[in-house]
């Protein structure tokens, strides 16, 4: 395919960057089903007749719920990343095969062909990993005892993930094609894309606002208010997908300007050229130490007085359950990051080659690689977690900011952003052997 030309340089980059989306698209399907597995356990489980079952059934789905909502967009934000992987240098090709003739409906078809048959294969693979991964959920302790596989079977949902992904994935290669469409000659001479805008911060607090005045209501159906509630979270959550690369735009922006040293201000300017590509990389750990915030009230919960074992049974899996939430968040913020920047290395495999022909040292290129990382990493963990606490305290009052819970948040913080910033080191292999290959393509 025009796609994938470039001789044995450009081959081994096409099939490094196809591997990296389809173990993406494999992660998303194998989690989202281990997480919609646990949601049709507690359903079930809450469809039995028995005394626990009848006080306390309702309340487990609600919650199961909740949890399905703050992982999945996550998990379509990685899926997401996934069909963006080696955006530039596709739009590059693209750009070429605009000014040479190809029709904008032959760019089209080339992209979703391409990053469908990617999603398909991913999604099988993460079937398999569900399958393989039922036998690992069944040890978590819940209600006294353990889920069952039968359980944890989704059904025919399974058969879902290899008609849903491919379809999702074309979509959002597809949307990233407007530029390559409309100007082929701006891509291909790499010009810089117009700057993000304030109204993404508009919209997140207007979704801020829809998630109090949710929380607030009263006199309805408890189902209903739940429902509310969780849409205007799943809103806020999104949101911060809108918000996250306007404030790294910004944040990098500040940074050039009190940079002290080369790769400090190497990295300053990457994160202004690109904001969206650096959210990619750290826009799990945003989402995840949200949840932390969120779920910092559970030491408080862990030392409620217990007033009879059904109580006692129902706390603890509450902490259980937040703890294994929050657990797979920074798994898949570092499967994000990790994958996100690798692709970015590959991304950026002429601008390296260029580099060092140039002389630059390969020391340097590796140290603005890893502030790349490391500076956005630290802000917006910080920042999100900032307004998680912002979001319970009118809730919760002083108990928000008890010294327990925010010794657990900083602990998440710590460990959850060592995590990701050891799966972004996976990526300096990669730029070494990158820079291995100095050849210079003329696209």
């Amino acid at each position: 395919m025009l796609l994938r030309a470039g001789g044995p340089s450009g081959g081994r980059q096409h099939l490094r960057t196809t591997g990296l989306a389809v173990l993406a698209f494999a992660i998303t399907t194998a989690l989202a089903l281990s997480t919609l597995g646990g949601l049709h356990a507690f359903q079930t489980r809450a469809a039995t007749s028995s005394a626990f079952q009848d006080f306390y059934g309702d309340t487990y789905v609600q919650y199961a719920w909740i949890a399905v909502t703050l992982l999945m967009v996550p998990l379509i934000s990685l899926g997401g990343a996934a069909a963006r992987l080696g955006v530039s240098r596709r739009d590059a090709r693209l750009a070429t095969l605009r000014l040479l003739g190809a029709t904008p409906r032959e760019v089209v078809v080339l992209t979703v062909v391409e990053t469908a048959w990617q999603g398909l294969v991913g999604a099988v693979i993460g079937v398999v990993g569900y399958i393989v991964l039922l036998p690992v959920w069944t040890l978590v302790p819940f209600q006294g005892g353990h889920l069952s596989l039968s359980e944890l079977w989704v059904g025919p949902q399974v058969l879902l993930p290899p008609v849903v992904v491919p379809v999702l994935a074309a979509m959002s290669a597809g949307s990233t094609l407007r530029r390559v469409v409309v100007s082929p000659l701006g891509v291909a001479q790499r010009t810089t894309p117009a700057g993000l805008r304030v109204v993404r911060v508009i919209v997140m607090g207007i979704a801020v606002l829809g998630f109090f005045v949710a929380a607030s209501m009263r006199g309805g159906e408890e189902a209903t208010i739940v429902l509310v509630i969780v849409g205007m979270l799943a809103a806020v959550l999104g949101s911060l997908n809108l918000v996250g690369p306007w404030l790294i735009g910004r944040f990098g922006k500040a940074l050039v300007q009190r940079a002290q040293t080369a790769p400090t201000l190497l990295a300053a300017r990457r994160l202004v050229d690109d904001p969206k590509g650096a959210w990619r990389i750290v826009g799990g750990l945003a989402l995840a130490s949200f949840l932390a915030a969120i779920l910092s009230i559970i030491p408080m919960l862990d030392r409620m007085e217990r007033m009879d074992p059904h109580e006692q049974i129902f706390n603890q899996d509450l902490v259980t359950g937040g703890l294994l939430t929050l657990v797979i968040t920074f798994v898949v913020a570092a499967c994000s990051a990790g994958i996100t920047q690798a692709a970015a290395v590959l991304d950026r495999r002429r601008e390296y080659a260029l580099q060092t022909l140039a002389g630059v040292p390969v020391e340097l290129l590796d140290a603005v690689r890893r502030r790349e990382a490391l500076l956005p990493l630290v802000f917006v963990s910080g920042a999100s977690a900032g307004l998680g606490l912002l979001m319970i305290v009118p809730f919760l009052g002083a108990l928000a900011l008890a010294p327990s819970g925010l010794l657990l948040l900083g602990v998440c913080l710590g460990l959850g952003g060592l995590l990701v910033y050891a799966a972004s080191e996976v990526s300096g292999p990669l730029l070494r052997t990158v820079l291995s290959e100095t050849s210079v393509r003329p696209d």
